[in-house]
């Protein structure tokens, strides 16, 4: 009878897990139809279905209709997962589109795997201190990646000391993120070297402006 029980709870405890793989494999099979409304549909079913499950809520993050919304999914993968491995790039596009509409970000707290720092919306983003290695890499051009995404989550927190931390770590990513780039041995390696590369450029321009706006006040 324990042993019944046993099979009972396994069963219970696996089931929405069964359903939440079928919900995905048949939102992945809508996209693949051209269907997106109805993938997205099924993927907002699966993650309400599952709340824990990854698959479900990276599924999501790129069918979200919405910015706000791809946040909320990017800050739930990283939260359920800071090494989790973001095939789409969703996270970079997500947060280069944020610094796009306003480059204000200030810093909240911090855990052992992530930085929380908070927009001038009050939209709460969470990001990993690393990430995994993706299996195809070698370990020297993971390494790179890994130093060339941590120069990169200074530089962002480097916008709340005025800039200044943004001008020094933007470039360090930058150079970090060409050094990967040119070793990289797969199209997925090249494609994040060249988003960090993008994204630091990006954050020098706006740390140049934020530091000359700084200049400008302590000078007035």
């Amino acid at each position: 009878m324990y042993e019944k029980k046993n099979r009972e709870n396994d069963i219970a405890y696996t089931k929405p897990y069964h359903r939440v793989s079928d919900l995905v494999s048949e939102s992945e099979k809508a996209i693949r139809e051209g269907n997106s409304q109805y993938a997205y549909e099924l993927s907002l079913k699966a993650t309400q279905t599952a709340p824990e499950n990854i698959e479900a809520w990276l599924l999501r993050a790129t069918l979200a209709p919405s910015l706000e919304e791809r946040v909320i999914c990017v800050n739930r993968l990283n939260e359920l997962s800071p090494d989790h491995q973001d095939r789409y790039n969703v996270a970079f596009f997500a947060l280069k589109e944020l610094l796009d509409q306003n480059p204000f970000l200030a810093y909240l707290e911090e855990t052992e795997d992530l930085y929380r720092v908070i927009n001038a919306d009050h939209m709460v983003l969470s990001i990993p201190k690393k990430r995994v290695a993706v299996n195809t890499s070698s370990p020297e051009q993971s390494g790179k990646l890994k130093t060339a995404y941590r120069r990169l989550v200074m530089a962002m927190l480097g916008l709340m000391l005025a800039g200044l931390g943004t001008l020094i770590f933007a470039p360090l990513a930058a150079l970090a993120a060409i050094q990967a780039g040119q070793s990289s041995q797969s199209r997925s390696d090249w494609v994040s070297s060249t988003i960090v590369l993008i994204l630091a450029a990006l954050l020098f321009m706006i740390g140049s402006i934020f530091s000359f706006l700084f200049v400008l006040h302590w000078m007035g």
